[in-house]
């Protein structure tokens, strides 16, 4: 089994990169680490050396590491990305499933982001095209990873009809009427889907709300989704659901 790993740092900032380099130095398990302050530089890395993994800055001073990494089409290495937006990137890096770090740069979320490439051999090319994927399309046809047994599986989100917890699982109910259980909390799903017209109406269920086809009124009530399946509203989540379905 191979254990050691030759490892790519591409960021321009010299003092994060020299941190970087320090901390992947406490590791017994890098053989090689290589340095690129640009896109071309790191290019020309790629091009001489075998690389396992790479850590690469977003915002770089000859592009986005994202256009490259989409134009060098298939990608033999692994990669956790770098980046100090907290808007556009992290969502959609959370959506395609892929290992990120912030900035300025935690010692631990380091260290776990490390453990886990260390632990999972398997290569994230599906979820890189994915992440382009969703930074290039309509919102509309944005998709989520949801992990598998086997891997990922990626979903328009449109197609999502509900999600309902299962302690810290997640049962994610389909137009197709598929049925799938994802190994995420609700809460998790929640926040990743909220934006895209999502409604926690109980502790147990997340529904789409483009999917309500009729509320009945109750003490907290009940919602007919598109599929003909009947979700209690909790009583305290009540308030908020009508609101979000009167400016629906």
């Amino acid at each position: 089994m191979k254990n050691k790993y030759r490892v790519l740092v591409v960021e321009d900032e010299p003092k994060a990169r020299e941190q970087l380099v320090g901390l992947l130095g406490q590791f017994e398990d890098f053989s090689s680490i290589f340095e690129a302050g640009s896109l071309k530089e790191a290019q020309s890395i790629c091009d001489s050396e075998d690389l396992d993994l790479a850590f690469c800055d977003v915002m770089l001073p000859d592009g986005m590491s994202l256009d490259w990494i989409a134009q060098k089409g298939k990608i033999y290495f692994d990669l956790i990305f770098i980046t100090s937006h907290q808007d556009f990137a992290i969502k959609a890096f959370r959506l395609a499933a892929l290992d990120y770090l912030l900035k300025p740069l935690d010692k631990e979320e380091f260290r776990t982001a490390v453990l886990r490439f260390l632990t999972k051999k398997d290569k994230k090319e599906s979820q890189i095209e994915q992440l382009i994927y969703n930074l290039k399309a309509p919102k509309e046809q944005t998709k989520i990873a949801l992990p598998t047994l086997h891997g990922y599986l990626f979903v328009e989100i449109r197609q999502i009809v509900r999600c309902e917890s299962d302690n810290t699982y997640t049962y994610f109910y389909l137009k197709d009427g598929k049925k799938l259980l994802v190994s995420r909390t609700l809460k998790d799903v929640e926040q990743l889907l909220e934006e895209f017209g999502f409604c926690r109406v109980h502790n147990s269920h997340l529904i789409n709300m483009a999917e309500v086809e009729e509320y009945l009124k109750g003490e907290g009530g009940q919602v007919k989704l598109s599929d003909g399946t009947h979700v209690d509203v909790s009583r305290r989540r009540k308030e908020e659901f009508l609101g979000k379905l009167r400016r629906w």
